[in-house]
């Protein structure tokens, strides 16, 4: 197979990974279990997308040292251009690998901790294809728009109908609001009755997860948005004016559909980031006085602005309820995170250094708790950075620091990708007050996804 082929199958494999990522399709091959209930964070699973990002990482490889003179690693003789990535980004990622890989060997479940180390080192992979593969940028970034689009029609049509289905295919699990453990919206109807409201899923196994890619997918749509606006004015040429246009169309279209599924997650993390993303960009636009793309930044602002408020008229009372935060289950949730964050402060005290071991935290808990409490009840502490030193170790939890500041210095400093500002400030924004990103194999791919996407130059 000749290199330019190997090329192809990697880029349209690539538009295909981002498109399915998504979908949690996976082959359980140890179920995890405490109490007699089921645990998530303790099971052991070959996804879908394992399979296919790693046979894209085998053929990069070969595509790599096919060709001539290629030396083996690439960051050890770069020059300046904004086509190669920084190298200290690299040491970064090699001293939280290394650091990963030490806690191994202080974790209680040590088969658990190696896959979910096996886990990281997929996530670095797909950084290291997003960021050196030969692609076009803006095709991977629709293709990630178009999956997240599918969840999102199903995530509004779950609310709408307040009714959910499993798909063994498509990785989805029921949702029923009758039940407990169902994440719903809690409120007092007309006729004085309690009233429990569906949250929006989409095809994730939470809506505050739905929400984060949601908003994450918001603000790459702004991004495309304004870009394809500013390529619009500069084109001269008609057929490409009209495919332009036509992209515009999509990306608008993209923004309120995704607005409103978000809406309808309720989930406020995921609200906080894009409200903080938007400002962010903002003021990014005002300051580089880009008056242009200003305009068409508030016309779609207010086109969105339009679109929640007509959802809030209709639905501002479980709106209110999750802001407010005084109904039961508001208090109840608001309760369990401060438990969480007392409990990752324990377990710091005791393991600050080396850590519980890389996916033995609810176990940890576990063994410190009561153990009568049902499975659902050991929860990853509410915070990425208090998970990250709780797992790894402190030494870790600088690495992932390091890493986020490398990436926001490279952000800054970049001419064509200032629009990821407001996208990392989102992710912290969610790291902050949830975990998927690090503790769930779909939010630590997602993270390194969007890590690269940030880092790789227009392409």
């Amino acid at each position: 197979m000749t290199t330019g082929k190997i090329q192809k199958i990697i880029e349209y494999g690539l538009y295909l990974l981002v498109f399915i990522l998504p979908v949690q399709t996976r082959w359980i091959i140890k179920t995890g279990e405490l109490n007699g209930g089921f645990w998530e964070y303790g099971t052991i699973s070959l996804y879908m997308t394992d399979i296919l990002l790693i046979v894209l990482l085998l053929l990069f490889a070969v595509q790599l040292f096919k060709k001539e003179n290629y030396k083996f690693p690439p960051t050890l003789k770069l020059r300046r251009t904004s086509q190669i990535p920084n190298s200290h980004i690299w040491y970064i990622i090699a001293g939280l690998e290394l650091f990963i890989f030490i806690s191994i060997f202080f974790a209680q479940d040590k088969v658990l901790a190696i896959y979910k180390y096996g886990v990281f080192l997929l996530g670095v992979g797909l950084f290291w294809l997003i960021t050196r593969a030969n692609y076009n940028k803006a095709k991977l970034i629709f293709s990630l728009l178009a999956g997240i689009l599918l969840q999102a029609v199903i995530g509004i049509w779950q609310f709408l109908t307040q009714s959910s289905f499993s798909s063994k295919w498509l990785g989805m699990a029921a949702h029923k609001a009758g039940e407990l453990g169902t994440s719903v919206v809690e409120t007092v109807g007309p006729n004085g009755m309690g009233e429990r409201w569906l949250r929006a899923y989409g095809g994730m196994d939470h809506p505050n997860i739905f929400g984060g890619v949601l908003a994450v997918g918001i603000l790459l749509s702004v991004w495309l948005y304004l870009n394809n606006f500013k390529q619009n004015q500069k084109s001269k040429i008609k057929n490409q004016n009209d495919n332009v246009k036509c992209k515009i169309i999509f990306l608008f279209s993209c923004f309120l559909i995704f607005l409103s599924a978000l809406f309808f997650t309720f989930s406020r993390g995921a609200w906080l980031g894009v409200v903080i993303g938007i400002i962010i960009m903002f003021a990014l636009l005002f300051w580089k006085r880009r008056l242009a793309e200003q305009k068409k930044f508030l016309e779609l602002v207010l086109a969105g602005g339009v679109m929640v408020f007509l959802l809030f008229n209709l639905y501002g009372d479980l709106a209110i309820t999750r802001l407010q935060g005084g109904a039961r289950l508001e208090k109840k949730s608001y309760v369990e995170r401060i438990s969480s964050m007392e409990e990752a402060e324990e377990i710091i005290k005791d393991k600050w250094l080396f850590g519980t071991g890389m996916g033995n935290y609810t176990l940890e808990v576990y063994n410190n708790e009561e153990r009568h409490k049902p499975s659902f009840y050991f929860q990853p502490a509410h915070n990425v950075f208090l998970l990250v030193w709780a797992e790894i170790g402190l030494l870790g939890l600088l690495s992932f620091l390091g890493l986020l500041g490398v990436l926001g210095r490279r952000i800054i400093k970049s001419r064509t990708n200032f629009y990821g500002l407001p996208i990392l400030s989102a992710l912290i924004i969610i790291m902050l007050v949830d975990h998927w990103l690090w503790s769930l194999h779909f939010g630590m791919l997602f993270f390194w996804l969007i890590a690269g996407l940030l880092l790789k130059e227009e392409a």
